[in-house]
């Protein structure tokens, strides 16, 4: 019984042994493509060899066959570029989208079957006819065909110019967890088995071809030599359109030749090939010799409008590739390549042994975009980390490497803005960890975390351990784990190992968010305009605690008249908890004093809500002026403060963009008003020569306000809901709106606004109360200046009866443009309910007029249609709807309108033709607003969520 018990033991300890054993696959691809560039189209044969070096019998193996990411609006890529608010690929023609197809699968020449993956159309099941079990091989064959999507995402085309990554179907990495298949993404990157590469690409003979490994076309390298001189502008043509104007098309690429070449690229120990053609390459080859002696072929492949800046492309590769080479390990490769892709590309995108990186604005910017891009050879390419599940391994370790590179002094603005925005994310608890998957980090923390935030670990690291020691350990890492796949417990234990430290202190912060403990502040910076550039840049405003801001600031409304004074405020980036600003300003036209501020503590209780705002906001102008017959001036005035809290409710999904808050504010007013008597002053006659005259009274009031908020700020339909209620002295006031916005494919789009309000006395209803609650009621036209009883919108006017200041309005209840004024009894203003909708759409350029004009006029149509109790009362012979439509002009991204009413209700027309001049109909009838308190930050930046 003993020795069963010990045989049991030793075979258990062999067994653990095994499994702690580390292994990988092996994937050897051999491939034949041709180009078809008058289609777009690949045609190609795929022959792998695959090699199951894993402990595990393998009954079917994932491939990605990624080009069907661009197959229609329901893939895994679609969905997460609307979420990172890109609507290119969705709104996408037939022509511009993408797949892959004619696949007819054989292992070992026996036809294959596929499953479809069950929720990504990209990846399929390919089922083996017979087990694949340990330390065996098969070779697995298919055609292939690939339509090329213009290029939204790393890969496609544009024009005939042709980036052709993630193009061929490949098996899907299987380790020691299991299987990774995964969809194509355009924040998330990608986890390859290595191997070795023979790719044989025909194209027509004029093209320049870039890809990755080595070129084995000997007469192909000596023409590649002569394109050091190539140049080619395109050709003009100028001709007359049908209106009259002379239209000038210019010739994008060169003819294509009528012969075909084919070239064949090698290249072992990578586990990826991509490549680029364009007829228009211009090509500089160079050379680096290694400290070790060995020789590196450098090549730039760039269009000939861009040598300014391009022409040192090549010496900058080879200084990046010697950084890297001494810091971390010996590039093992004998070719690097940086190629120029089309504007259509955005920023820089690596592959083994070669980048494409778009075109860029200066030297410098492409001096280190190469170093970042040829970085990733090292942090990717020969370090293969799964990209998707650990982006920090590949993406903040290489950006590591990038800041060194990079000379401090042209980085500092840089970093400081990163820091900046890093701990704003931190500071309003938006921040994610380190180890975070690709997927799952919002867009921005993608870029501040994964990034930025991981290269400040990194210089941690180094300053825990010590650079000499620090590299060391790296330089190990590397040689340990090159062509492998390393996951974070290897890297920890790699870096322990070399530098004999237990390292859990340091790495336990790669799960948990907040800053990164080296960030120290202290102290107050004051800054005013005389110094606000020298603080910026000498990085001072990131190392203080708090910071005061003094600046001037002017103003301006038809009482007050200019008004300048200084603004006094805390707010800044990162916010502090407590955020005050004060604004005193002295008014010129009133001779008084003016004001506005608030000051808000927000609370982060890390459970349903998000954060908490408690504070306030407050308020002191001169809203209107009366002018006796002897020019003597009166002046009213008003003061309110707000109190109020807001709960912010959390959202568990860092992505998504739904939010979501409850919010109660009480207004306390303090107004002015004028009082009007009759008095007299003795005349030269003994009798008594009587005037008007007036003086002013002073009265409070309360109104209390609820609102809850529901809103989508996708960039794709978003919208937004409000439910509020106000209560007042003698009523209570509950409306409903709601906002949404339909996107057109080509831009712009169709804005719905939707009201519904109820207005109820909460005292009896008599004359005096309907006259004393006037500005309450319910308006079918946005609201005038008196009408916005809580002073929440800029008026220029806000109590003007004529002139351009009374045509203001703002949008609220209705939402009409056609204004009535004059009338004791305005069109459509109710005291009971209310009901209207708003669409206002902008113009597609086929049909709009303006488009033929050399500057750009924003212009929009809008309609309005809505009803009112009134309308609907026994032996009422009002219109039950009234409507309006007409031309809108929007500025400022909606911030500043002007209407102008077109088409209108007989009521309206009626008030117009009855009150208005002739002459002065057409001005008149016109409406504009200046949205202060609808206005939306993200209409700006649709990140804005702090």
């Amino acid at each position: 019984m003993r020795k069963v018990i010990l045989l049991i033991c030793v075979l258990q300890i062999i067994c653990q042994q095994g499994k702690a054993q580390y292994w990988q696959q092996e994937v050897n691809y051999s491939i034949d493509v041709s180009l078809n560039d008058t289609e777009h189209t690949l045609d190609a044969f795929e022959n792998i060899e695959y090699i199951n070096h894993s402990p595990d019998t393998l009954h079917y193996i994932w491939f990605h066959l990624w080009p069907n990411a661009y197959k229609n609006d329901k893939t895994a890529y679609t969905d997460q570029s609307l979420e990172n608010g890109n609507t290119k690929f969705y709104f996408s023609s037939k022509e511009e989208k993408g797949y892959i197809n004619k696949l007819d699968f054989k292992v070992n020449n026996i036809t294959a079957t596929t499953e479809d993956h069950p929720q990504y159309i990209d990846i399929v099941k390919l089922l083996l006819p017979a087990p694949l079990f340990p330390g065996q091989k098969i070779n697995i064959t298919t055609p292939f065909h690939v339509k090329m999507p213009f290029n939204f995402s790393r890969g496609g085309h544009d024009g005939q110019s042709y980036q052709i990554t993630q193009w061929y179907p490949k098996p899907a990495v299987y380790d020691k967890q299991g299987w990774h298949p995964m969809p194509y993404l355009d924040q998330g990157e990608f986890y390859s088995e290595f191997g070795r590469f023979e790719v044989r690409i025909t194209v027509p003979q004029n093209y320049v071809v870039a890809a990755t490994g080595v070129l084995q076309n000997t007469d192909e390298k000596q023409w590649l030599l002569s394109r050091k001189n190539f140049s080619w502008s395109p050709a003009i043509q100028k001709e007359k359109n049908s209106f009259g104007a002379i239209k000038t098309t210019k010739e994008s690429f060169p003819p294509t030749s009528a012969a075909y070449k084919t070239l064949e690229y090698k290249q072992d120990n990578v586990h990826d090939f991509a490549w680029f053609a364009d007829k228009r390459f211009v090509v500089n080859t160079d050379s680096l010799i290694l400290p070790s002696g060995k020789k590196i072929e450098v090549e730039a492949y760039y269009i000939y409008n861009s040598k300014t800046i391009w022409d040192s492309a090549a010496y900058f590769a080879k200084k990046a590739v010697l950084h890297y080479s001494n810091l971390v390990g010996e590039y093992p490769y004998s070719t690097v390549k940086v190629v120029e892709g089309p504007k259509s590309f955005g920023g820089g995108m690596e592959y083994p042994t070669i980048t494409i990186i778009s075109p860029m604005q200066n030297r410098s910017m492409l001096d280190r975009v190469i170093a970042h891009e040829l970085g990733h050879n090292w942090f990717y390419g020969i370090l293969g980390t799964n990209e998707r599940k650990h982006p920090w391994m590949d993406e903040g370790m290489n950006s590591y490497y990038e800041n060194l590179y990079v000379n401090a002094t042209k980085r500092k603005t840089i970093t400081q803005l990163e820091q900046i925005l890093l701990e704003t994310l931190s500071a309003t608890h938006k921040d994610q960890a380190i180890e975070t998957t690709a997927e799952h980090f919002s867009i921005a923390n993608y870029a501040l975390v994964a990034y930025y935030k991981t290269s400040k670990w990194m210089s941690l690291l180094s300053k825990e351990l010590g650079a000499a020691t620090f590299n060391k350990t790296m330089q190990s890492y590397f040689k340990q784990w090159q062509f492998k796949h390393p996951q974070p417990q290897d890297f920890k234990k790699s870096i322990e190992d070399a530098s004999g430290r237990n390292l859990d202190s340091i790495f336990s912060l790669l799960n948990k968010t907040g800053l990164l403990p080296d960030v120290v502040k202290q102290g107050t910076s004051i800054v005013t305009p005389l110094n606000v550039f020298n603080k910026i840049t000498s990085g001072e405003l990131s190392k203080k605690n708090s910071i005061i801001s003094l600046f001037p600031v002017t103003g301006f409304n038809a009482y007050d008249k200019l008004m300048a004074g200084i603004v006094i405020s805390n707010v800044k980036l990162p916010p502090s908890r407590f955020q005050f600003l004060l604004a005193p300003l002295y008014a010129t036209g009133s001779k008084s004093i003016s004001a506005l501020g608030f000051g808000f503590y927000t609370f982060y209780p890390r459970n349903i809500f998000r954060k908490i705002d408690l504070g306030f906001n407050a308020a002191v102008f001169t809203m209107n002026l009366y002018k006796d017959s002897a020019g003597n001036k009166t002046f009213t005035g008003y003061k309110k403060i707000v109190p109020e809290i807001k709960f912010t409710f959390a959202n568990k999904n860092a992505r998504s963009s739904f939010n979501k808050f409850i919010r109660f504010k009480s207004f306390l007013f303090s107004e002015d008003n004028f009082r009007f008597y009759r008095d007299s002053v003795p005349d030269t006659g003994g009798g008594y020569q009587y005037f008007t005259a007036v003086t002013t009274e002073n009265k409070n009031r309360v109104l209390n306000q609820l609102s809850f908020v529901i809103e989508n700020n996708s960039v794709l339909y978003p919208y937004k809901g409000e439910l509020r209620v106000e209560q007042g002295k003698d009523f209570i006031r509950p409306a409903f709106t709601g906002n949404y916005f339909f996107n057109y494919p080509k831009g712009g789009g169709l804005d719905v606004r939707l009201f519904a309000g109820k207005f109820i006395y909460t005292t009896s209803k008599t004359i005096s109360t309907q006259f004393n609650n006037d500005r309450f009621h319910l308006n079918m036209t946005g609201a005038n200046g008196y009408e916005d009883y809580t002073y929440s919108d800029y008026f220029i006017g806000r109590n003007k009866f004529e002139g351009m200041a009374s045509q203001q309005i703002m949008m609220r209840d209705g939402g009409f443009k056609v204004r009535t004024d004059l009338l004791a009894s305005k069109v459509g203003k109710t005291d009971d309910w209310l009901i209207a909708t708003n669409f206002t759409t902008t113009l597609p350029a086929a049909i709009n007029p303006f488009a033929l004009l050399p500057v750009k006029i924003p212009v929009k149509v809008f309609a309005d249609l809505g009803t009112y109790a009134e309308a609907w009362k026994n032996k009422e012979t009002l219109d039950r709807f009234l409507y309006d439509a007409g031309l809108q002009l929007s500025f400022l991204k909606g911030l500043v309108n002007i209407y102008l009413p077109l088409v209108y209700s007989p009521v309206y027309k009626d008030y117009i033709l009855s009150t208005i001049e002739k002459k002065k109909r057409f001005f008149s009838k016109i409406s504009f607003s200046i949205d202060v308190s609808n206005f939306n930050p993200r209409r700006i930046e649709r990140n804005l969520s702090f």
